[in-house]
């Protein structure tokens, strides 16, 4: 019996490995298909973005699932016949053993009820089961077909799994250590990479850059979808841009100008940035305010200390020679660096060209910065360029022109010829004795103001004698002579204000004399004193000589005549020197004087004829229009004769 159960047990193993075999078949298929739907899904995924994470970890743990209940069933829960079965199946293959097989079997178990039945009955049919076993192999009755079956379905399987491992190992091991959750990037053909800068210039053009790494050329192309805050995503096209190496190309797009961040994604061939990147935007430095100063040279102070500024509108600077300007801007954010460029024209005053770049000192919050910068001989302009933290430079840097003031001489005028004391009322009009003649022992007010923006540093008195011309003769006159004016220094509590509407003070009295007067500034903190001048000067023409052709000179007759202007030199080194050689018509033309010659400033000339005290008096009478007018002009007039001495 022992050789029988063996038999069968045999046969029973072969039918369990058989049956296994095709359970694990059918499992291998199973795992094969599971796992290359899910390393597909994963791999589609990741063309476009990377799998979450829990999609991943999804798809593992329903594999694991899956599997555990397919090995369950395929290979843990089988089907095997048992040994009463497989022993009538050996009856039914085999006649031989009639019903021998199975009796025997079942009446040989210890729970088989034998009771009135003949043991030796048993033993001969149990004799003649053993001896029909030995004599017949119960191998030929093995169902291989499971075997088969297995074997024809992991051979398709494994030459699949086999030849894809082959042809993409790298590709597998990625796909299955990332179905096992590893931290493992799928490898693609081309590697792309962001060399984008996060930063950008609000308003700007943004251009994305990647570089892809891998099979590319000039025909490559590539997409980017771009994703502003808040907005539906925009896709744009990505284009060849250079090559870097043989195997590494960038590729670009332009983007139009915009202020809102947004995140891209970029895809090249099966390539892809393995992270969106970042665009963020950040305003440019913006010059708010430009302020500008004109530093006049130090020689407008008259103790030459001090640079005075003057202030210049909307920071366009109109300077003098030997100026200086200070320029100080505001701008909108903290700047880095802020630089004053130069620009100047040649002698020729063609295009203009950049002379200088001047940093700009910052302040503290570095939102504001000032320069200085001397007035080029032939200046033209000045910008404003800001860099902020970010290296952002302001776009159209803030332009100024900058101009030279014409170098012109004081401004001098003569004032109206009066007979009046500061202190008597009515107006100048009342006493205007404008075109009066004089009297040979006599004397002439000549009362003036000048001014200049550099300042007044000399008057003169340039005056000339000679004879006017019969009608069609030759007027005849002496050479020009310069009577330079001293400086008045007045104690105003004395004398009081400077009236210069007559060129004297209120208590100068009718004949006080005030030969040069610097008017005080009337902001000393701001503008210089001396930037106006004036006074009055007492012209005697008893002392005056007439030079006759041959050089003999002759005091002043009726008929004579004076003619005289009076000049001024401003503050300026190459202008002031003393006046020898005087010449007004000389001076005033610029064609005529030497060409370093810097001319005066005159004023309009004037003539004053000597008459005889009977003309003086019919001129009077003809000039005033009452008789109490004319005798106190007469009164007056007698006193300029003889003057009554009194101190200004």
């Amino acid at each position: 019996m022992h050789t029988l159960i063996h038999n069968l047990k045999a046969w029973q193993r072969h039918e369990w490995l058989y049956r296994a075999a095709w359970g694990t078949a059918r499992l291998a298929l199973l795992v094969v298909l599971g796992l290359s739907a899910a390393c597909f899904t994963d791999w589609l995924i990741d063309r476009a973005r990377d799998t979450p994470f829990w999609l991943r970890f999804l798809m593992s743990l329903a594999q694991l699932g899956v599997y555990s209940a397919a090995a369950y069933f395929f290979l843990f829960k089988l089907a095997v016949p048992s040994i009463d079965d497989l022993a009538y199946r050996a009856e039914q293959e085999i006649p031989a053993f009639g019903h021998r097989l199975v009796t025997a079997l079942q009446l040989n178990r210890p729970t088989a009820r034998t009771a009135g039945m003949s043991k030796d009955l048993i033993a001969a049919v149990t004799k003649e089961a053993e001896t029909l076993s030995e004599k017949h192999s119960f191998k030929a009755l093995i169902d291989r077909s499971r075997l088969e079956w297995a074997v024809a379905l992991l051979i398709p399987v494994g030459l699949f799994a086999a030849g894809f491992v082959a042809l993409k190992p790298t590709l597998t091991v990625a796909l299955l250590s990332r179905q096992l959750l590893l931290p493992v990037d799928i490898p693609r053909s081309v590697t792309v990479a962001n060399v984008t800068p996060e930063l950008w210039p609000s308003g700007d053009e943004v251009v994305l850059r990647v570089e892809a790494t891998g099979p590319v050329d000039e025909l490559t192309t590539g997409t980017v979808d771009v994703r502003p805050e808040g907005q539906p995503a925009e896709y744009f096209a990505l284009a060849f841009a250079e090559r870097l190496a043989e195997d590494k190309a960038v590729f670009t797009v332009k983007l139009p100008p915009s202020s809102a961040s947004f995140t891209f994604s970029a895809w090249v061939r099966d390539g892809r940035l393995k992270s969106p990147g970042l665009v963020r935007f950040e305003p440019r430095p913006v010059v708010q305010e430009i302020s500008a100063w004109v530093l006049m040279p130090t020689y407008v102070d008259p103790e030459g200390q001090r640079r005075y500024e003057r202030f210049q509108p909307q920071g366009e600077v109109i300077a003098f020679a030997d100026s200086a300007v200070r320029v100080e801007v505001t701008a909108s954010k903290p700047v880095r660096s802020a630089t004053l460029v130069l620009f100047t024209r040649d002698d020729k005053g063609g295009p203009e060209k950049e002379s200088g770049r001047k940093p700009m000192t910052l302040s503290a919050d570095r939102t504001r910065a000032d320069a200085q910068f001397d007035v080029a001989a032939r200046p033209s302009a000045y910008r404003v360029e800001l860099v902020d933290d970010n290296g952002f430079a302001n776009l159209n840097p803030p332009r100024r022109g900058v101009s030279l003031a014409p170098d012109k001489p004081p401004q001098v005028r003569l004032l109206r010829e009066v007979l009046k004391d500061p202190t008597e009322e009515g107006p100048l009009d009342d006493f205007e004795v404008t075109g009066m003649p004089l009297t040979a022992s006599g004397q002439a007010q000549i009362a003036y103001q000048a001014q200049s923006p550099l300042g007044v540093q000399r008057v003169y008195i340039v005056y000339r004698v000679g004879r006017a011309g019969e009608e069609g003769g030759e007027s005849k006159f002496g050479p020009w002579q310069a009577l330079p004016l001293a400086r008045y220094t007045a104690d105003l509590a004395k004398v009081g204000p400077f009236l210069p509407e007559i060129g004297a003070f209120q208590k100068s009295g009718m004949y006080g004399s005030v030969e040069m007067y610097s008017v005080p500034s009337p902001d000393p903190d701001s503008e210089p004193p001396g930037l106006q001048a004036g006074g009055r000067y007492n012209f005697q023409t008893a002392a005056l000589k007439r030079v006759a052709a041959d050089g003999t000179e002759s005091k002043l007759s009726p008929g004579d005549v004076v003619e005289f202007y009076v000049a001024a030199a401003d503050r300026n080194p190459a202008r002031t020197r003393p006046v020898t050689d005087p010449d007004p018509e000389r001076d005033r033309n610029p064609d005529a004087r030497p060409p370093a010659g810097r001319p005066l400033g005159w004023s309009d000339k004037r003539s004053t004829t000597v008459v005889s005290e009977d003309k003086l008096r019919d001129w009077l009478e003809a000039n005033t229009k009452s008789r109490e007018k004319l005798a106190e002009l007469e009164g007056k007039q007698r006193a300029v004769f003889n003057p009554v001495k009194k101190s200004p």
